[in-house]
């Protein structure tokens, strides 16, 4: 059985030194090569091209014109839906590479506000294909793909919110948040049936790329995703959550004590908050669940006797 004890005292200690809410970003060249694979979302990983040109090119304008004709001579719902979508992708890489290179705060500004309208698009557009969701596969097509790059899209924006100049950070925050709410509202609009969402989020958290680690890092996104999505939605969020860290507790009692140390190497250097890292952690030591089933219904007793307890506050936990 993996021991998780000394792990979650030392990381405890750490968030302490830190201050509570802390966030690190020490991925790329201080990062492990599993924090790494973890987080570093590229260009073809979201299926767009690399940017040539940026935010900062006197002829970025063209670039623009170029989205505008293209969308405005796109009628049909859902391909215009899949065209903001792709812009989007297109919007994220660029702010990536403006950070990258370290441009000017206020040209990162102006590429986090065209990554932002891009995202108010796509759920604009999705509003007018929400009668066409049901048993549509062209729906069914777009909603995969969002979900997936949306999930990336996560990865990326937690990881430049480590990474902006101080100036930029409380928009990185905005437009983080923005996201993740714009993100919740779609897919509980498009997939009105809480089984749906469930089976589409884990369906994708496992195609997405990764380290042996990278249940992980999906049970962090997993957990800033239900902050923000609406009411309705939290519950198959959670049961998503709850089957995802039995994955990785299973993953954990079955490692060799160099992928243990390299655990938690990874755990020191990956990105987002530490709160929620040992909030993770304490959850891993609670005793394993019955898996949930996508479509099996439960009473609320089961749930309550079954499932981890997500969502408490870490002081709750310690004093338990």
């Amino acid at each position: 059985m993996f021991n998780l004890t000394k792990l979650f005292t030392s990381l405890t200690v750490l968030t302490l030194i830190l201050g509570a809410g802390a966030v690190l970003a020490q991925g790329g060249i201080s990062g492990t090569p599993e924090v790494n694979l973890d987080e570093n979302i590229s260009a073809q990983d979201l299926e767009i091209e690399e940017p040539n040109l940026l935010p900062d090119s006197p002829f970025y304008f063209l670039k623009n014109l170029g989205r505008n004709i293209q969308s405005f001579f796109t009628f049909d719902p859902i391909k215009k839906a899949e065209l903001k979508s792709k812009f989007a992708n297109e919007r994220l890489i660029e702010v990536k590479k403006l950070v990258e290179l370290k441009k000017k705060p206020e040209i990162i500004k102006k590429g986090l506000e065209n990554y932002q309208n891009e995202i108010d698009e796509i759920k604009t557009q999705s509003e007018k294909i929400k009668e066409k969701a049901q048993e549509n596969l062209e729906v069914e097509s777009f909603l995969d793909k969002l979900t997936k790059h949306q999930l990336l899209h996560e990865i990326v924006l937690e990881k430049l919110e480590g990474q902006v100049p101080e100036e930029v950070f409380s928009k990185i925050k905005e437009v983080r948040n923005n996201h993740l709410l714009r993100f919740g509202e779609i897919m509980t609009k498009l997939d009105n049936k809480p089984e749906q969402i469930q089976e589409r989020l884990e369906k994708n958290l496992e195609e997405i790329k990764g380290s042996k680690f990278k249940n992980f890092k999906n049970l962090e996104i997993l957990k800033e995703l239900e902050e923000k999505v609406p009411e309705q939605t939290k519950e198959s969020i959670q049961k998503v959550q709850a089957n995802v860290l039995n994955r990785l507790r299973g993953d954990l009692e079955k490692m060799s004590p160099e992928d243990q140390k390299k655990f938690e190497n990874y755990i020191e250097k990956i990105s987002g908050k530490k709160e929620t890292h040992l909030e993770i952690l304490e959850n891993l030591k609670e005793k394993e669940i019955e898996p949930i089933e996508k479509n099996k219904p439960k009473s609320n007793k089961h749930i309550e006797k079954t499932e981890p307890k997500i969502g408490l506050p870490i002081e709750e936990k310690i004093e338990k």
